[in-house]
């Protein structure tokens, strides 16, 4: 039944290469690209994404949490994946098994996956992840080395590489990302005082990858960026800039939400629509239905402040956004009939919105938008422009 609903999402994987290659354009050779595909590919689909993403000629891939991985295996990925959110002891036999990477910060789980690589007769890669200031998952810096010691007296285990994540590189002050950057540069150099040299060093993500050329070390990690989105207003014009300057065409939205009419309705002035009575028409209104709502991840914090496209032309949203219908004030679109597409964000002839608007208007971020349009919308590919 969900391939028939009017509601769904589509995704142009045509545009998601583009934009891999754009990246491949703008870093040099040497550095290589881990594709983020967790969290079901930002809302767009793992398995589709990861597929194109090899064809791409990506170096790794990134998953957020164990089962993501082993999907993918399941469905014939073989390239490396990095399980980014690291694993709980108990998930090593699966790690080890499915031939997966994971980030390591504890000597629980060293000592957890070297007994299990010993049980399957394998050695596993492992990616110790430094805290640089993000205060989230990640070794101290003043224990990363006694960690180090360790793994190497353990069997099984290979260090892959070392990594850290930056907790604030969206942001307009670049103090905080700058000193992330010379910490970890700091602590690489007293592994290699060890001799210890990891074949792989990531810290880019989306943001740092523009705004830090010199973070892009031995590898980066895209992820939003890989779906045409900006995780913050302040990269557009950095953007924008580097495409201009290596002549490339610009990054491109990789999902677009859509639905259709299913009722219109004339309602007279001063009526309150939806729950809670909190929109009265302002004149004799022609309203029209859609069949998505907050179940489908259109979050209620948009009621009254975003707008759709119809016919090419942009529609306000009324009414308190309800679980499986929205409704829209169409008294100014001229011919407007049932079935006829919205667009909630996406292009429909010269107009078009974008995600990041819809993530402005409800005080949030595009990451969240894209990663909540929900399961029970059919995702549908295509390849073209």
């Amino acid at each position: 039944m969900a391939q028939h609903r009017a509601t769904r999402a589509e995704i142009n994987l045509k545009a998601f290469k583009h934009n891999l290659q754009n990246l491949k354009t703008i870093l040099t050779p040497e550095t290589g690209i881990m594709a983020v595909v967790k969290a079901d590919a930002y809302g767009h689909g793992a398995l589709p994404c990861a597929k194109a993403a090899v064809e791409s000629g990506v170096d790794y891939l990134g998953a957020g949490v164990i089962e993501e991985g082993i999907d993918l295996r399941k469905n014939g990925i073989t390239n490396p994946i990095l399980i980014l959110g690291s694993i709980f002891p108990d998930e090593t036999p699966d790690l080890v098994h499915h031939n997966l990477s994971t980030i390591l910060c504890t000597s629980q789980l060293a000592q957890s996956l070297s007994k299990e690589a010993e049980k399957q007769g394998k050695s596993v890669n492992v990616h110790i992840k430094v805290d640089t200031g993000m205060n989230r998952l990640g070794v101290h810096p003043e224990n990363l080395l006694e960690l180090i010691k360790e793994i190497g007296s353990l069997p099984g285990l290979k260090i892959e590489g070392l990594s850290t994540h930056f907790s604030s590189a969206d942001d307009e002050d670049i103090s905080i990302t700058n000193n992330q950057i010379k910490l970890f540069q700091k602590i690489l150099a007293e592994m290699q005082e060890m001799g210890v040299q990891p074949p792989l060093t990531h810290l880019a993500n989306t943001s740092a990858l523009f705004r830090f050329p010199e973070s892009h070390s031995k590898m980066v990690r895209p992820g939003l960026i890989l779906y045409g989105a900006l995780p913050s207003p302040v990269l557009q014009p950095v953007v924008q800039d580097i495409c201009k300057k290596e002549n490339l065409e610009n990054f491109q939205p990789v999902m677009q939400w859509k639905s259709k009419i299913i009722l219109l309705k004339s309602v007279l002035k001063g009526q309150p629509l939806s729950y809670s009575r909190k929109y009265f028409t302002q004149r004799e209104s022609l309203i029209a239905t859609l069949p998505i709502g907050y179940a489908d991840g259109l979050h209620r914090d948009l009621s009254n402040k975003m707008e759709v496209l119809i016919k090419g032309k942009r529609a306000p949203q009324v009414g308190t956004i309800c679980m499986d219908m929205t409704l829209i004030d169409v008294t100014e679109i001229p011919n407007v009939k049932l079935g006829d597409e919205v667009v909630i964000f996406g292009r429909q002839g010269a107009e078009e919105i974008q995600v990041e608007e819809l993530a402005e208007k409800g005080n949030t971020i595009p990451y969240e938008l894209l990663c909540n349009v929900g399961k029970r919308v059919p995702r549908v590919y295509t390849s073209h422009s």
